[in-house]
């Protein structure tokens, strides 16, 4: 009853009716920084751009023949910045500087591959549903060309929604390995850890070089410790064997947090050697 006393004498209890009083402050509207727009804006220009980067897509035969009658099956001209690929792709960039004034033309993309690659370089986003259709394109070409966000993005995409299955794992392995995955490959050996059993009365391991079974085998060994006692206390006497309990995505939030555009791309080994030279 006191409660309600102070209720009333305060105007917010009425006639048995509770009045509440709630209080919202709107945020001005600020507008976007425009640089990322102007970027985008800037993309395929044809006015302001100072290269132009042929793409052709050889036609494909098995014929010794129609090899040497081939053409182009398809031609698509791309505008681009040298400042702007001197700062984002440095491959790009060194083929334009190499092209003695003529167009470059590049034959191992698919056109549209090199678009959206050139579109991220500029700053613009890859649907869900390119990434779907062209996910090994993109970490091909952005590996080839250096534009490394591409890569790990498109990485992340084919690891979330590609299922690793006896089948496949050997030919992950190694495309995983040959491209420098780490999180990839790391997820397929993940499988292999988990489903020991039968990988090994299934799959043949005779063509996986001898440094990936290294790496597997070191992977074992990091399932099997990460339960052992005090595994989740860091030790900062031992700053190797803490890298090289973490995960890859740990490992390259741990690079990118030290803001020094430090390579975030690369193999597990690499990525700790990174860490442990800048720490």
């Amino acid at each position: 009853m006191g409660d309600c006393k102070e209720y009333e004498d305060c105007g917010y209890l009425e006639k048995g009716a509770l009045t509440i009083q709630v209080g919202i402050k709107l945020d001005e509207f600020i507008p976007k920084n425009p640089a990322s727009s102007f970027m985008r804006k800037l993309f395929n220009d044809e006015n302001s751009a100072d290269v132009v980067f042929e793409i052709c897509e050889q036609q494909k035969s098995d014929s010794e023949s129609d090899r040497k009658r081939a053409k182009t099956s398809t031609e698509k001209l791309y505008h681009a910045h040298r400042f702007i690929l001197q700062h984002y792709s440095a491959e790009l960039s060194a083929i334009c500087a190499t092209s003695d004034g003529m167009t470059p033309i590049i034959t191992d993309v698919k056109p549209e591959v090199f678009r959206h690659l050139l579109y991220y370089v500029y700053g613009g986003d890859i649907s869900d549903d390119d990434f779907a259709v062209h996910e090994k394109d993109f970490i091909n070409s952005a590996d080839k060309y250096g534009v490394t966000n591409l890569k790990l993005e498109a990485e992340v995409w084919y690891v979330n929604n590609t299922e690793i299955t006896i089948d496949n794992v050997i030919d992950s392995l190694l495309y995983a390995d040959a491209m420098n995955c780490a999180l990839l490959k790391e997820s397929v050996m993940d499988f292999i850890v988990e489903s020991k059993e039968e990988v090994m009365q299934r799959v043949s391991f005779q063509d996986v070089p001898g440094d990936v079974c290294k790496d597997l085998l070191a992977a074992m060994s990091r399932h099997y410790e990460k339960d052992s006692p005090g595994d989740d206390v860091e030790d900062e006497t031992d700053v190797e064997k803490t890298f090289s309990k973490m995960r890859i995505r740990d490992l390259r939030q741990k690079l990118d947090a030290k803001g020094l555009d430090l390579d975030i791309d690369g193999s597990r080994e690499a990525l700790i050697a990174n860490l442990k030279e800048h720490s």
